[in-house]
């Protein structure tokens, strides 16, 4: 039977339902699901590895959110770990070579619904946040409004599945969908609304966010911090727009690359799904379908690698910061110089303290201006604006 591992009363539905009940799995199909079904596993792995470590120095930090963008990731983990699992369920279907309406079918459409349109959503927060956040210093420490946003999210999505399971009723719901369990073929209004709405508004925003944070990071937009509708546009990049002295446009980019990834990995995704008539249709577009799928699970593990090289807070623990310190503080023999600590403590400082003047920016930079040698009483780092007292020079 073209290839399958149905009995022929099992083929005989699937085609007499055309895939609405049943679905038999050719042999390079199930091959090709088992492929999606290993990405969403190794995306599993990947956020269990770390939600592991976050709990870890959780515990040692005796704090888990440091900042209001830590909240936003936290829910966005959770949210792609509930995806992966609803794709690692493949695996039942690759080992029965068939899909059919069950109570395992309903539970992964479910869970695939729950994951997908949560990360959509939480991707969405992201892009808006560091929009916000960045270009007009809105949010960055308002921890009430990123829990507000986090719930206002999980409740939404919690509701749009529920309503929708509830009022369609288990057996038509959630029913075979191409080569796994979602939104049967029947509804397809709750197709658009119940998911991908929200996966091209996030790709959409993703795209819309990512272009002027991109120009102010190369330094040839800026905000009037006295009117915040005021933008000015600068051809020539100088040293004054382009200035990092603290690092803050490159975790700018870093936080903000979340929502980029996303919108690449959708962009195909979408595509191929629309083309395929959500592969139901008579073109299934098999290979780039599965294609696709693989990298749409793997978006889990591209978080977590991004997570890793640009949002390292929730996985340094309490004390590295100091440590790193003291380790600056010492000079080559060993010794340490005070007016060196006072001068290393105000960087520190100044990483936490935002607003500060484009002068003072450039004068930490720059470091500590060389002592003058026309007076041996006074070092003239006790000048700098990050130190605090003065420090006496012994006389030679």
């Amino acid at each position: 039977m073209e290839g399958t591992t149905c009995t022929a009363e099992e083929y005989i539905s699937f085609k007499s339902s055309k895939g609405a009940s049943m679905v038999c799995l050719s042999r390079g199909e199930s091959i090709g699901l088992a492929l999606v079904a290993e990405s969403a596993l190794i995306s599993l792995l990947a956020v269990t590895g770390v939600f592991c470590l976050i709990i870890r120095n959780a515990f040692r930090n005796k704090c888990l959110f440091k900042r209001p963008a830590d909240i936003y990731m936290i829910s966005l983990f959770m949210f792609d770990f509930i995806m992966a699992v609803g794709h690692v369920l493949d695996l039942r279907w690759v080992q029965e070579g068939k899909i059919q309406v069950e109570g395992y079918c309903t539970a992964q459409g479910i869970i695939q619904q729950i994951g997908e349109t949560g990360s959509a959503l939480s991707t969405l927060a992201i892009a808006i946040f560091s929009v916000v956040a960045v270009l007009w210093g809105k949010l960055s420490r308002n921890f009430l409004a990123a829990y507000l946003v986090v719930s206002f999210t999980w409740i939404f999505v919690a509701l749009l599945v529920g309503i929708g399971y509830s009022q369609r009723g288990p057996d038509s719901y959630e029913t075979p969908d191409g080569y796994w369990c979602w939104i049967g073929a029947s509804h397809p209004v709750d197709k658009y609304l119940g998911e991908y709405v929200w996966m091209w508004v996030a790709m959409f925003v993703s795209f819309l966010a990512y272009t002027p944070l991109f120009f102010w990071a190369r330094g040839n937009l800026s905000i009037d911090p006295a009117h915040w509708w005021k933008i000015h546009l600068h051809k020539n990049i100088s040293e004054k727009h382009s200035f990092d002295p603290d690092g803050r446009k490159r975790r700018a980019m870093g936080l903000i690359a979340y929502p980029l990834v996303f919108a690449l990995i959708i962009l195909p995704f979408s595509v191929v799904r629309w083309t395929s008539n959500f592969g139901t249709g008579k073109n299934k577009l098999t290979v780039l379908t599965f294609a696709t799928q693989f990298l749409y699970s793997l978006s889990g593990t591209f978080n977590v690698l991004l997570f890793i090289f640009t949002r390292t807070g929730l996985l340094i623990p309490h004390g590295t910061r100091a440590r790193v310190r003291r380790a600056f503080f010492h000079s080559s023999d060993g010794s340490t110089s005070v007016g060196d600590i006072e001068v290393a403590e105000a960087r520190w400082a100044f990483e936490e303290l935002p607003g500060r003047t484009l002068s003072i920016q450039r004068n930490m930079a720059a470091g500590p201006p060389v002592p003058l040698k026309g007076l041996p009483n006074f070092d003239d780092r006790s000048s700098y604006r990050g130190s605090v007292h003065k420090v006496p020079v012994p006389s030679a």
